[in-house]
């Protein structure tokens, strides 16, 4: 009893991570999706998306998409699938995106009016694809405020925090 006690309260604890406070994620699966039956995956071509016409945005000092794709290759090993580029039974793709132009209206608190503030935000897209049938059978998509002016070490917490995640909802078949 102590130790599921304590195993829901580092849960808890961890559903609650101060850096991740702003991220939302949802996913579907395709219905009668049973993603036990796969076991290899191979990746398709990585889309990103960047919307940043002044240049404010500044890249955190590594490789974004290369982080994603090894922390999405991770989470499909925990489930069994592996890599294969032979005859791989899931195509596995990502859209990374980032807009410095989004607006976010707020309440002022002097005149209580919504006001309209610059509050850049990014998305990622993870797809999974049933090679044999071209369905699409799983789906996720995050979204989060960026977080400007912070070092690559926070920046890989969110994304790794991200795909975990998404990824939660991986081993469970379809609810339609």
């Amino acid at each position: 009893m102590r130790n599921l006690l304590l195993t829901s309260l580092l849960a808890l604890l961890a559903a609650c991570v101060p850096y991740a406070k702003d991220i939302r994620v949802k996913t579907e699966i395709g219905i009668n999706a049973d993603i036990s039956g796969y076991k290899s995956y191979t990746w398709l071509e990585t889309i990103s998306t960047l919307d940043d016409p002044s240049g404010k945005w500044q890249p955190p000092g590594f490789d974004i998409a290369g982080e994603i794709k090894f922390l999405i290759d991770r989470e499909l090993r925990k489930q069994g699938i592996h890599f294969s580029t032979v005859n791989p039974e899931l195509a596995v793709s990502f859209q990374i995106g980032a807009n410095m132009r989004a607006l976010k209206l707020v309440k002022d608190p002097k005149s209580k009016q919504g006001v309209l503030i610059n509050a850049p935000d990014a998305a990622l897209m993870v797809v999974l694809i049933d090679t044999a049938s071209r369905n699409i059978i799983w789906i996720s998509k995050a979204e989060a405020e960026i977080q400007q002016g912070h070092d690559a070490e926070l920046v890989r917490k969110r994304i790794d925090y991200t795909i975990t995640k998404m990824f939660k909802a991986l081993p469970k078949k379809s609810f339609f």
